[in-house]
């Protein structure tokens, strides 16, 4: 599973839309999404923990669901 792949599963879990998150984190809704689709790289590891903050979750558990599936 990609980080966008994982991404988009946490955001669907909890329900929240791209411009929610992006709002959370303080990026743009197009960032959010280009990260949902892959058409940008993993995000900074600052970005990273603030988007695990976002959904309620670790960065471990992104990292779970990449390595080890859902």
């Amino acid at each position: 599973m990609t980080y966008g792949q994982a991404l988009r599963y946490l955001m669907r879990e909890r329900g929240i839309k791209p411009v929610e998150l992006a709002n959370r984190i303080g990026r743009s809704r197009s960032y959010v999404s280009q990260l949902m689709s892959g058409k940008v790289g993993e995000p900074a590891l600052s970005t990273a923990y603030a988007i695990a903050d976002a959904l309620g979750v670790t960065v471990q558990d992104f990292l779970n669901l990449m390595h080890g599936g859902v």
